[in-house]
């Protein structure tokens, strides 16, 4: 098994590919920075024949299409290649650096996985749900996936799984959504998705004084903002019975997922 290795990254943010650089050294990964997709250098018939206004989610912002995009973009750079699975992460990031050692040797990754989320997402409130049974890996676990988990600065997938994403154009939500909001996304229905904990990867890793190159998002008002919220109210809600039976008979439990430079060292200690 090997692994094609893809950080999205526009053009005009060469800040931001400075600043990585070191922390993909520390890792031991070794990757080539394609452009990703710019919105400010597209007009808006390139982006709608990718994506869609609207969505389960409610309104889909163009720098978020682009941002779509531009992942999408990754998948199908992957699948022109020989590789067996995909990492995609962004360029504002913190890396355990013993990632390239988890790569280097793919044996812990589960046979029914599809994709899998190496990231915590910031907030450091927010549980998700995981089974309880895992597989334990250089002190880490991986764990099924059952509940929501934003972001989408560090994930790997299958080919099969790259494939059936690219199917699900034109997209109708932002990319962290499509992977891991598992009620609303038609993407991802029936996929096997799994969770690294202590995560391996972490937003936030800005060059100082970066600019923000995602642009401004118009935000829905009056009764617009409504339905965006009443949608969203259901997805929340909308798990199928055998996930509230896992959840309730102790298969799977809320949990915390933290970041960890080195999981073995913070086991130890």
């Amino acid at each position: 098994m090997s692994v094609h290795i893809e950080m999205t990254n526009l053009a005009r943010a060469e800040d931001r590919r400075i600043h990585m650089r070191p922390e993909l050294e520390r890792a031991g990964l070794d990757l080539t920075f394609h452009p990703a997709f710019d919105f400010t250098e597209h007009d808006e018939a390139d982006i709608l024949a990718r994506c869609k206004r609207e969505g389960p989610w409610g309104t889909f912002h163009t720098p978020n299409m682009a941002a779509t995009i531009s992942h999408a973009q990754a998948w199908e750079r992957f699948l022109a290649t020989d590789a067996t699975h995909c990492l995609v992460m962004e360029d504002d990031i913190f890396i355990a650096p013993e990632l390239g050692a988890w790569l280097a040797d793919l044996n812990w990754w589960p046979d029914d996985a599809d994709i899998m989320k190496l990231e915590r997402w910031r907030s450091k409130s927010t549980k998700v749900l995981l089974e309880e049974h895992a597989i334990m890996h250089r002190g880490r676990k991986v764990q099924r996936l059952l509940s929501r988990h934003m972001g989408a600065a560090g994930y790997m997938l299958s080919r099969d799984a790259a494939r059936k994403l690219l199917a699900a154009q034109p997209f109708d939500m932002v990319i962290d959504h499509i992977l891991f909001n598992i009620n609303a996304s038609r993407a991802t229905r029936g996929m096997n998705i799994y969770q690294i904990s202590p995560a391996m990867i972490l937003q936030g890793n800005e060059p100082e004084g970066s600019p923000f190159y995602m642009g401004e998002r118009k935000r829905p008002k009056g009764m617009a903002l409504v339905r965006q919220k009443l949608k969203r109210l259901y997805y929340e809600l909308a798990y199928p019975a055998s996930t509230y039976i896992k959840w309730l008979t102790r298969q799977a439990r809320l949990r915390t997922v933290a970041f960890a430079k080195d999981a073995q060292a913070e086991h130890q200690t």
